[in-house]
Parts: C-alpha cells; structure tokens; sequence
C-alpha cells in the first residue's frame, strides 16, 4: 500500500490551518458557484440516464485499456503521488515543488472527505453492482481537484493535459460501469470547488496570517493536556 510521504516540519507548521482555510474557501463565492451549478446538471443526468448504467460506450480496444488504467492510476494512488511531490519539493528544498504538493494533497483530501462522506450517506448501488458506493465518483473529484490546481500552480501548458487527463478519468468511469453519469458529474463539481478553495486559500489575501482558527494540541506539565482554537 502507497502511504503518502509529507514533510514532518510542514505537518506540525501550517498543515491544519491549511485545510481549515481550504475548508473555509470552499464556502465562498466561486466553489458554490461550481456546487450549485452541478446540482441541477447531477438531477438532469439521473433522469436520463439509463439503469444499467452505460458501460462500454466506448467500444473496446485501446480506449477501454486506458480507462483500465485510470482506475488504478487515479484513485488512492493520486494522493500517495501528491504526497510524493510534496515531500520530494521539501527534501530537494523547492519551495515551489513542496507548496504544490501540499496544495494537491489538500486539495484530494478534501475531494476524497466529500465525496466518501456522500458516498456512504447515499448508498447508491454501482451500474455493475459492485457496491453502494456509486455516488458521487471520487476518481473524477480527484483528478478535476488536481487538473485546476496543476493549471493554477503551472500555467495551461500542463493545465490543459491535466484538464483532458481528468476529462478522460471521467468518462473511463461510466465506461467501465463503475458510475453512472450522474455520478460523474457530481464528482467533477465536488473536485473543481475543492481546487478552486485551495487556489483560493493560496491566493487570496486576506488569508495571510492564518485568519481561520486552526485546531491544535498543547500540553505542559503543570495542566496536561488541552485544546486550542
């Protein structure tokens, strides 16, 4: 099992602010805009879409091949390779390598918390009927999430493979019948708000300073243990 690698130093530095302040961005303007427009699409798909789900669409071949491998490349191992990058940036002092990384690797957990969180409240039973995971498609979160923070991070030059990577991601998975439609759609809502929150969190100015509450642990001999906001 792919454990993700990330920097000690960056864990116990500014880690929990960070995903408190991605977490806080998502709330904002553009990550709702991005949620709310997926909802009504997320509705019309499942009106639409047939029972069976919509396997094989495709053809068979090359395309099937490659959608075979998304489902191993862009799952639990897109995290461990965040984390990779992220520790490699830190080990090889690249503070650029290091904070996208992180950013990735907030950015997934955050796609990846959503979605299972949806997932396991929905119990929607998969097209092939593998399990009642189908909704939302937590392959598209992840690589939607990572495509917009790749283009913020490196311009369209790697943002435009990575958007079509994640494109691609999205349609192997009704390919493959692992979702429905539906599914995907709200995958890719749920992954580009979460891109945007981090972005955002980067870039906005007024999130210098740590301006939201982070929770944290202290411990002294003379009270133990306790928390702080």
């Amino acid at each position: 099992m792919l454990i993700p690698v990330i920097p000690s130093e960056a864990v116990s530095g500014d880690f929990i602010a960070g995903m408190g302040e991605d977490v806080h961005e998502l709330f904002s303007t553009e990550p709702l805009i991005v949620l709310g427009s997926g909802v009504p699409l997320t509705a019309a798909a499942m009106l639409l879409e047939d029972s069976c789900g919509h396997g094989g669409f495709m053809g068979d071949g090359l395309l099937q091949d490659c959608s075979v491998g998304c489902h191993y490349a862009f799952g639990p191992a897109l995290l461990a390779a965040a984390g990779a990058v992220w520790g490699i940036g830190a080990f090889a002092d690249s503070p650029d390598t290091e904070e996208t990384g992180q950013m990735l690797t907030e950015g997934l957990l955050l796609s990846y918390g959503i979605s299972g969180a949806l997932k396991l409240g929905t119990g929607r039973l998969r097209p092939d009927g593998h399990d009642s995971r189908s909704f939302p498609s937590a392959h598209s979160a992840g690589t939607v999430c990572a495509a917009v923070i790749i283009w913020d991070r490196c311009g369209s030059g790697a943002g435009i493979p990575a958007a079509a990577m994640a494109a691609f991601t999205a349609l192997s998975r009704i390919q493959l019948n692992r979702h429905y439609p539906s599914d995907v759609i709200a995958g890719c809502a749920i992954g580009a708000a979460a891109g945007l929150a981090v972005v955002n969190s980067r870039n906005d100015p007024a999130s210098e300073g740590n301006p939201v509450p982070a929770l944290g642990i202290s411990w002294s001999s003379s009270e133990g243990f306790g928390l702080y906001f």
